[in-house]
Order: structure tokens, then sequence, then C-alpha cells
């Protein structure tokens, strides 16, 4: 049976919410200790790409602007998945097209708050927002709405939005706007995993992240192509870095997801959160308040906790 619930909603977001093409043809599904090593190294492997394009990211916003960055990321993604479906026989088609049009929409919106605050705020700060879209998914999804919540999973959402407030509203009454950006993107992304998973019943996996980047691509083009030529080489591999590690970092979680229990791969999915801050720390010389660390261990403390958190009729159901 398929895990439902509010405790299971980071597995089947980040298996689901792809940024790079279904790799699931090529994994063994066999469940070992060997496997779970596997897992583990390929989600370090994982962490490592998208902390690093969070890094290129925060970079190139002093030398490029959000379009710029979204159509060429865009654009590289776009094209590896398109030779990867053409090399695998794989349709594009779009069966449903206004919830294909919702999710890229949505998704879009998400990446120019994303970015736009990586520009702006500490890289920590930044990731720890974005990775409250699995909190937002919880709260927003009908399924989950419609189950019994237990008491402690409603403690852990409590916990983590506590945290929320601390980074967006250190001092009482005082809001970071800049904070509010990176927080929006996590709202804007959970409405991008839910048009995913509606997706999934109508469209290939291939087929959503292709149209999702050729959709930015379309939307930025205008805005991005007029300056595309003065850019220097340094941007522009920095911009085709960001590309690089946006599918890098897909195929890692891809595989993981493959190669073992999804709540437990979901967990070292908070990786990203640590990398990318020890980028801010030695490349940016950032630093963080108390209130941005303790707030911080909340939302990724309260994330762990929740991807193991099984509600009672799945365990039940699973045992028929």
């Amino acid at each position: 049976m398929p895990k439902r619930g509010l405790g299971r909603g980071l597995g089947e977001i980040a298996s689901s919410a792809s940024d790079g093409p279904d790799l699931s043809s090529f994994v063994s599904q066999e469940n070992t200790s060997d496997s779970a090593r596997a897992a583990v190294l390929w989600m370090i492997f994982g962490s490592l790409c998208f902390g690093s394009m969070n890094a290129l990211v925060k970079w190139t916003t002093v030398h490029a602007d959000v379009w710029m960055i979204i159509m060429v990321r865009s654009a590289v993604i776009a094209f590896a998945v398109a030779a990867f479906a053409a090399s695998r026989g794989i349709s594009l088609r779009v069966n449903n097209r206004k919830t294909m049009f919702l999710r890229c929409a949505v998704g879009l919106t998400a990446m120019i708050l994303y970015f736009t605050a990586l520009g702006r705020i500490p890289i920590g700060q930044a990731v720890t927002l974005q990775y409250t879209a699995p909190l937002f998914v919880a709260l927003l999804s009908g399924k989950m709405l419609a189950e019994r919540v237990s008491a402690g999973v409603a403690l852990l959402v409590i916990t983590a939005f506590a945290g929320i407030v601390l980074i967006v509203s250190p001092e009482l009454g005082k809001v970071e706007p800049d904070a509010l950006l990176a927080l929006g993107s996590g709202f804007f992304a959970a409405f991008a995993y839910i048009y995913v998973r509606e997706l999934r019943t109508t469209d290939s996996p291939t087929s959503v992240v292709f149209w999702f980047a050729a959709a930015s691509v379309a939307a930025s083009v205008v805005q991005a192509a007029p300056d595309l030529l003065s850019v220097d080489r340094q941007t522009l591999a920095a911009l085709v870095g960001i590309g690089i590690g946006a599918g890098g970092g897909q195929v890692g979680i891809t595989m993981a997801y493959q190669k073992a229990n999804a709540a437990w791969v979901s967990a070292f999915s908070y990786l990203t959160v640590i990398v990318a801050t020890f980028y801010g720390f030695t490349v940016f010389g950032e630093t963080l308040s108390t209130a941005d660390w303790i707030g911080g261990l909340l939302i990724v403390g309260s994330g762990v906790a929740l991807v193991f958190m099984v509600p009672a009729g799945d365990e039940k159901t699973s045992q028929h």
C-alpha cells in the first residue's frame, strides 16, 4: 500500500520533485546493508551538489540577475533531460496540461523567490527556510488534512514553525523581509510538489522535469537574453555549474531513494543545509545569529523526526 499521512510527506516529496531524469530503471531494488551504505553515499553526493549549486547561485547574483541564472540553469537541465529521453525512447508528451501549467507557474515563482533570497541573506538561513516546503505540503494537501494527525506529529509541526518565527522575526514585532522571500519559496514549492504528485498518475517524471525546465527558459528568456552576450566566461561557467549542480543533486537523491527506505533516506536530505551553511562560513564569511541556529535546529530536527512518524493506519494497512 502506498504510504500516506503527514509523517510520510517528505519522503514522497523528495522522490517526486525531480530536477533530473527518472533513473529508477538503472538501479537495483535490493535491500541489503551494501544498498543502505550506497544510499548514504549517493545522498552525500546529492547534498554536496545541491550545496554547491546554492553557493554558485549566491556568487552569481553579484554578476548576473536572477532571470539569467534561471534561464541558463533551466536550459542545461532541459537539454540533459531531452537527451536522456531521446536515448531511452521516453515520450515527453503532456497529458494533463492544466496541472502541468500550474506546476510550472508555482515552481518558477518558488525559484525566483529562492534565488533572490540567496543573494540577500546567509545561505544557511535561506536553505533552512526553503526546507519548510514539506511542512507546507502537510498543511496544504487535501488528503493529509483529511487524515487524523497524532499529537506527536502536530507537536513537530508546531515546533518547526516556532523555528521559522525565530529566523524570520528574531525580535518581537520586527520581521526580516528578505527571510520572507526564502520562506515564500518553501510555500510555493509545496504547491509545486502537490501538483507533481497529481501529475504522477498522468505524466512521466521525465516529462514533468523537462517541461518545468523548458517553461522556466521560456519565462526568463526575454529578460535574460539581451544580457547573455555581455556575460564573462567565469560567470557563464558558474551559470552552467548551477544547472549541473541541480541535475547532479537530483541524480544523487534519485539513486539514494532506490537503494534504501524512503523515510530513512529523507532524513539525510537535510545534509544540504549543513553543506550550504559550511559554504556560507568558509567562502562568503557569513555568520548566523543565535536565533538562526536555534530556529534552524528546530526546523531540521522536526523535519528529520517527521519523516519517521508513521500514522497508525499505515502500519495496519501495510500488513494486508
